[in-house]
């Protein structure tokens, strides 16, 4: 298991942290870097710098976006600078050779293009002694299982941070059982105790790239296959959702807002179907209300708001008669309470 941080120096990375993140809100790359280097050349080890420094940056960084105080280009500029600084770390203290723990695939799901959970996550596995090779960003299921059967990995790694790719996850599951190679998930799209994870089928969860590490080194996976969710049912109703997911949103807008909504609140809308499709498909109405309670919390303007998500499921609800399971997710109690939480009219 990891050694917990020495208090003080805990202390000294919170400083170098706020250092970095400066960095960031000034657009400064270079700094940056210099920040995480010298930061490493004072001693502490390159891990948790990565982790505890460009990491923890990075969610703070996320969560002036979701409150409105920074905007997307301001997110997306701190995001290929903590790229770069990722990159600039391993040439600067590269990983030490593999030690002969094994070989395994790091991936993100196909339709997940935040990169950089997973890049650290490579470089994390390589200082503990794995022979990783990244795959990048979006990966579809089919190239995955052409590495598995041309590279034979000893096990797949996969992040994703949004639930709505949860389908592409199960697929991903559906290859690498094919070929006999476990797969280890990890990322905010599996909830955060690892609950649709299981439901996808994967065979082990870490809520973190420490966690991961430890797992991997500690026990084999296996996976469990009662806990798996997904069926034909569930299978139909999300690709119904899918096959619909124009048709509903424009309706949805039109209904809220008229013939001239926001280009916001149809991406919103979008999410709406997109999450609530993954809620089918494990079979969770948690997944929508954490959904609920999220996009209720962000700060963007034009967008949807608590009182229209309320709206939109009810709307939902009454077009989607034909999908049983989904008109009774919708109608849950957990569903529900996340409505009458952030303070929603409606729930469905």
């Amino acid at each position: 298991m990891t050694a917990p941080a020495d208090p003080a120096t805990a202390a000294d990375l919170d400083a170098v942290r706020d250092d970095y993140l400066a960095r960031l809100e000034a657009s400064d790359e270079t700094g940056a870097v210099v920040v995480a280097l010298a930061a490493i050349d004072g001693g502490h080890d390159p891990e948790d710098v990565l982790l505890d420094v460009v990491a923890e940056a990075q969610r703070e960084v996320g969560e002036r976006w979701a409150a409105g105080t920074w905007t997307v280009v301001q997110e997306h500029v701190a995001t290929h600078i903590s790229e770069r600084v990722v990159a600039a770390v391993s040439r600067h203290r590269p990983a030490p050779a593999p030690t002969g723990v094994g070989r395994i695939a790091v991936a993100c799901l196909d339709g997940e293009w935040h990169g950089l959970p997973a890049r650290l996550l490579a470089e994390v596995l390589a200082h503990h002694g794995w022979e990783v090779t990244f795959l990048g960003s979006s990966v579809p299921a089919t190239q995955v299982a052409v590495h598995l059967n041309t590279a034979g990995p000893d096990v797949v790694a996969v992040s994703s941070s949004l639930p709505s790719r949860l389908p592409a996850a199960r697929r991903l599951v559906e290859a690498c059982r094919a070929s006999g190679t476990p797969i280890l998930a990890g990322g905010p799209a599996f909830g955060p105790d690892g609950r649709w994870a299981r439901a996808v089928g994967a065979d082990g969860w870490a809520p973190d790239a420490r966690a991961a590490a430890d797992l991997l080194a500690g026990q084999a996976l296996v996976g469990d296959d009662a806990a798996v969710t997904v069926d034909d049912a569930s299978r139909e109703e999300q690709a119904y959702l899918h096959a619909r997911r124009g048709e509903l949103i424009g309706d949805l807008a039109e209904r809220l807002r008229g013939a001239d909504p926001s280009e916001e609140l149809t991406d919103d809308l979008g999410h709406l179907v997109d999450f609530l499709a993954a809620a089918v498909y494990v079979a969770d109405p948690a997944l929508l209300a954490r959904f609920v309670r999220w996009i209720s919390s962000l700060t963007v303007p034009h967008g949807l708001t608590p009182a229209e998500a309320g709206r939109a499921l009810d709307e939902l609800a009454s077009r989607l008669g034909d999908s049983p399971r989904t008109v009774a997710l919708l109608r849950s109690e957990a569903v529900r309470a996340a409505c009458a939480e952030v303070g929603a009219e409606g729930s469905a």
